[in-house]
């Protein structure tokens, strides 16, 4: 570092020389300007010897620090060649030397960073063998690059023969599932897939300019568990509907038969007159007892989603709340929905019922719309008992004295139908808050 210095310092130093000896000698050529007046020519004469000997002094300093320098540069060069003889390593000996040493370090760093790549690779492999799902990443010329041990095993396929290979060659047996990734290329998207008697869930994530990854999960054995969950659930179901029917059937089929039995009598007593209260009774029961077997029947039929539009939801249930004169709050801006209108009416119709039933007051609704649209419905009515949370959604359930019990559980049934689900939040003596989800 002094070396270099030392040089740069010598030749600055030769520059201010070179520069001050053509300034001395231009001011030497000005003193043999010829001028008339002689006055003038005694000034200028002597501001010319001024310059020339300040240029001069400055000349001679220069040359002198040129001198040292060039001495301590010689003696800076002895010293360095002396160290090197102590060494027995010339200067050329020296530098390569120090060459190789840079060699090595960088070697040493290449091969840590390979190290810590090769680790690095190692782990994601490990991740994404050892993953629950088949993981497929298909570059941008549409060919396979990566094709983990579950997606070997899920569409019984060997990694070598997946490898540089198509979608459409090696889930052959599965149109639907290509049919989808061929459609949504480009864009994100998750969606349940029924294809060849297996369920799956498809999640598709593009990566700009590189490919596309593909997570595939069967779900088949999960979906087959809750469907037989949900069965076991109908049964339960259906035993608490069948007592619960059968019990206003007797209770009914009862009183009818008292009525129908004393009206021979107070014939033979008093005559047909006094019979219409009782004939009145007999009709009565007979009414609830076909308007109950038509709620029952309507609910066990499916449910079908005629067409499907775009629904101002805010508008929609305030019309509803106008028509059964309880207020509804609602947030200021529109929600728009695509749907069935005549399913999503009934829905908020008979909520809004149901809590004008409970002797709500005003009605809350808050709307949710990512990533889902959640919507929670809030009254201020006198709530329901917590041992009965469970039994609302049962058709034929009921705690009021002329409910058929079928509200709820139609509500249920049509947002089942319509890819959503209901869930009772909570429920006090001063109001009940329900949770509507609707997935995307």
């Amino acid at each position: 570092m002094k070396k270099n210095v030392v040089i740069l310092l010598i030749l600055v130093q030769v520059l201010l020389l070179f520069l001050f000896q053509n300034i001395y000698f231009f001011f030497k050529e000005l003193e043999e300007v010829n001028l008339t007046d002689l006055k003038a020519k005694t000034e200028f004469m002597e501001n010319i010897k001024q310059i020339k000997k300040t240029f001069s002094v400055l000349s001679i300093l220069i040359g002198i620090f040129l001198l040292a320098s060039g001495i301590y540069l010689g003696y800076l060069y002895k010293k360095s060649k002396a160290e090197m003889k102590v060494k027995g390593i010339s200067p050329l000996q020296n530098y390569l030397e120090e060459l190789r040493d840079s060699e090595i370090a960088l070697k040493d760093m290449i091969e840590k960073q390979q190290e810590n790549v090769l680790k690095k690779e190692e782990l994601n492999r490990s991740i994404v063998d050892n993953i629950n799902s088949a993981i497929i990443f298909v570059n941008q010329h549409g060919r396979i690059d990566t094709f983990n041990a579950n997606a070997e095993k899920m569409f019984a396929q060997s990694y070598a023969n997946a490898i540089n290979n198509t979608l459409e060659n090696i889930l052959k047996p599965f149109p639907e599932l290509v049919e989808c990734i061929d459609f949504n290329q480009g864009q994100k998207f998750s969606s349940e897939i029924d294809s060849s008697e297996k369920t799956f869930w498809l999640d598709i994530i593009p990566m700009e300019k590189i490919g596309l990854l593909i997570i595939i999960k069967d779900i088949t054995e999960e979906r087959r568990r809750e469907e037989i969950e949900r069965k076991n659930k109908n049964f339960v179901m259906l035993g608490e509907m069948t007592a619960f029917l059968t019990h206003e059937v007797r209770n009914s089929l009862g009183a009818i038969y008292g009525y129908t039995k004393s009206i021979g009598t107070e014939i033979r007593k008093f005559g047909k007159e006094g019979l219409g209260r009782k004939v009145s009774k007999v009709n009565h029961e007979i009414e609830f007892l076909s308007r109950m077997m038509e709620s029952f029947l309507s609910f066990s039929r499916p449910v079908r989603v005629e067409k499907k539009e775009k629904i101002n939801l805010k508008d929609m249930i305030r019309k509803i709340g106008r028509e059964n004169k309880v207020k509804v709050k609602l947030q200021q801006r529109d929600i728009f929905f695509h749907s069935d209108p005549v399913l999503i009416n009934s829905i908020f119709s008979n909520l809004i019922i149901n809590a004008r039933e409970a002797k709500a007051g005003q009605i809350h609704i808050v709307f949710k719309d990512d990533p889902h649209l959640e919507i929670f419905f809030m009254d201020n009515g006198k709530g329901m008992e917590p041992n009965i949370s469970e039994k609302i959604w049962y058709p034929l359930f009921t705690t009021k004295e002329n409910g058929t019990g079928m509200g709820l559980a139609l509500v249920r049934k049509i947002i089942h139908s319509l890819r959503g689900d209901i869930q009772l939040v909570k429920s006090t003596p001063k109001g009940t808050t329900f949770k509507i989800t609707f997935f995307k």
